[in-house]
């Protein structure tokens, strides 16, 4: 008798998809066999992707990856099998994940974050098509999920669909009111399409209800310079550099997916780009979850120490980068130089100079070519006041990076505390050679070139300055300063125009300095410009209420401009000012002015 073929089915694992049965007729005795369709939980066991390699893989990770292949296979759940796919994606495992994601995506159409994880995996390996047909499917069975439209939007603008992309973003809209994303794929629109107007409206909208939104700041600072105004492109450039770094739209179902890494490398990753955009806990959860799954690899610690240090916990940064010298010494490991650097630092802010310097030295025997070491060593021999061997220390971290920015800083500094005014000047010259908008570096040279009046030199340093810190009040009272000094040495040479632009240029930059209020406001006045005298002089009453002269120039530049009322109102009080204070000349002058506007 012939084997029924359901049988066979079951014994082999063998089973056909569709919905019907199909119908076989019998050898010998006329039956008929029937051969049913596959159940979801035998579709979802015969179709389970296998496991990666896992050959790299950390301990933690392979035991959790292969417990939940084998739940699969156990139970042919959608459950577990989303799971395992959670487990893959969230670990880089992207050819096993998209296998497993168009699993889920047959049997539970009806899930839309089945599509969105292909989509993004797609994304990754550079398919747009796919990747805009799979977030299409997501907004098919999961229309409220915004973040697929906002990046259906700019697909659809970076391929210059602009009509489709301002529907998607929208419909972003629609789904979140105000949101700053959609808003500026809107402005970025109305540039392409040529309405300068509109976006440049749209976007100091956006910026005045959303204050830190990099992208917008930038773009606004791109317009302004197009448009030839260089303050306001200075100032939005410099505020979008204080929002700091650009944050993509928060995305829950990706988010989702961080609890299942545990890879790491990329959850330091998870880590680093929270803390640069101030999500969550600051990446603190990742970075010390990385640390957790691989606890004996010393560069875990000496990552999770560096974290620490950043968010200003020292002693458990000094416990975790204790612990990653430790793990190395046991494993007989060269030690990490990141803990070596970050130990030595904190021991000496913390004032345990000994510790410090044996920490740097012998980090310097088992680093010979790493400049940090020599030049935090440096730094402790300064604060131990041996300043010949700081010095020494940071010569020879120069040996080894002629160019390293702190080296030569640190030099410089030593060279100021012992008077030696040039060495040290050369010194912070030469650690812009690196890092040309060195800030501290930048405003020792641009104090000293003003107070040598050396103003051509002065100029590149406060040109450089003034850009890469615009926004830092410090910074432009510095700059406003060679501009007064620009423009006195103009006045002096004959220059009056030249001197008004200097003079007008540090005012700008700050407004409330009583000596380029001065100059500007009297300058003006003297070339007859009696209405751009006003302002500056109105500022100089305000900053010298009780100044006679003050009062005397801003009255005449109200005569000229035919404001007679103010004008006598301000000498006479001017008058009585000069009078109580002993001001015969002043007092004469303006007695004189006050009995001319009188008659």
């Amino acid at each position: 008798m012939a084997t029924p073929v359901s049988d066979s089915v079951s014994k082999r694992g063998l089973w056909l998809n569709g919905a019907l049965a199909v119908a076989v007729a019998g050898l010998g005795g006329g039956l008929t066999y029937v051969v049913m369709a596959p159940t979801p939980t035998e579709r979802i066991q015969a179709a389970l992707p296998p496991l990666p390699d896992l050959g790299s893989a950390v301990p933690q990770l392979r035991t959790k990856l292969s417990e939940a292949h084998a739940r699969v296979q156990r139970s042919g759940q959608l459950s577990d099998l989303a799971d395992y796919g959670r487990l893959l994606q969230a670990n880089d495992f992207a050819a096993e994940a998209m296998q497993t994601w168009r699993l889920l995506l047959h049997e539970d159409p009806t899930e839309g974050r089945w599509p969105y994880y292909l989509a993004h995996l797609y994304r990754d390996a550079g398919d747009v098509g796919e990747t805009t047909a799979l977030l299409q499917a997501t907004t098919d069975v999961a229309p409220d999920y915004s973040p697929a439209w906002l990046q259906l939007g700019d697909i659809a603008f970076k391929s210059g669909r602009f009509p489709v992309a301002r529907a998607y973003y929208e419909t972003r809209l629609d789904q979140e009111p105000g949101d700053p994303y959609a808003r500026l794929g809107l402005a970025r629109i109305d540039l392409q399409e040529n309405r300068p107007a509109e976006a440049m409206a749209a976007l100091l909208k956006l910026v005045a209800d959303h204050p830190a939104f990099a992208s917008a700041h930038n773009l606004l600072s791109r317009l302004y310079r197009d448009n030839g105004d260089e303050d306001r492109a200075e100032k939005h450039r410099w505020l979008g550099f204080q929002s700091g770094r650009f944050a993509t739209a928060d995305d829950p179902w990706i988010r989702e997916l961080h609890p299942w890494c545990f890879t790491p490398e990329k959850l330091f990753v998870i880590g680093m780009v929270d803390f640069q955009t101030n999500r969550g806990d600051r990446g603190r959860t990742e970075y010390e979850k990385a640390v957790a799954v691989d606890p004996k690899n010393p560069g875990n610690h000496e990552l999770l120490g560096d974290y620490y240090r950043t968010i200003n916990e020292p002693d458990l940064a000094v416990t975790t980068l204790s612990q990653s010298l430790s793990l190395a010494e046991m494993q007989g490991s060269t030690p990490p130089l990141l803990s070596l650097v970050n130990l030595a630092a904190i021991k000496r802010e913390q004032g345990d100079l000994a510790a410090s310097q044996r920490i740097a030295k012998a980090g310097i025997a088992a680093h010979p070519q790493a400049p940090e070491l020599w030049v935090e060593l440096g730094l402790t021999l300064d604060a131990l006041q041996q300043f010949d061997a700081a010095q020494e220390a940071y010569r020879s971290a120069l040996k080894l990076s002629p160019h390293f920015t702190a080296a030569h800083f640190n030099l410089g500094e030593l060279h100021l505390q012992a008077e030696r005014i040039e060495p040290a000047m050369a010194s912070f010259k030469a650690a812009l050679v690196q890092q040309p908008t060195f800030a501290p570096a930048l405003r020792y040279l641009l104090q000293y070139t003003l107070a040598t009046n050396r103003l051509a030199e002065a100029g590149d340093y406060a040109a450089t300055a003034l850009q890469a810190y615009w926004g830092d009040p410090d910074v432009r009272q510095l700059v406003s300063l060679y501009h007064l000094r620009r423009g006195r040495a103009e006045l002096a040479a004959g220059a009056r125009q030249s001197a008004i632009k200097q003079f007008q240029r540090g005012f700008e930059l700050h407004p409330q300095d009583e000596e380029l209020a001065l100059e500007l406001g009297s300058l003006q006045l003297a070339q007859g410009n009696f209405r751009a005298a006003l302002a500056p002089l109105e500022t100089l009453l305000e900053l010298r209420p009780n100044d006679p002269s003050a009062h005397l120039f801003l009255a005449q530049a109200h005569l000229m401009d035919g404001r007679t009322r103010r004008a006598i109102g301000l000498l006479e009080n001017g008058l009585k000012l000069a009078e109580a204070s002993g001001q015969t000349q002043t007092a004469a002058l303006l007695q004189e002015m006050l009995g001319s506007v009188k008659r």
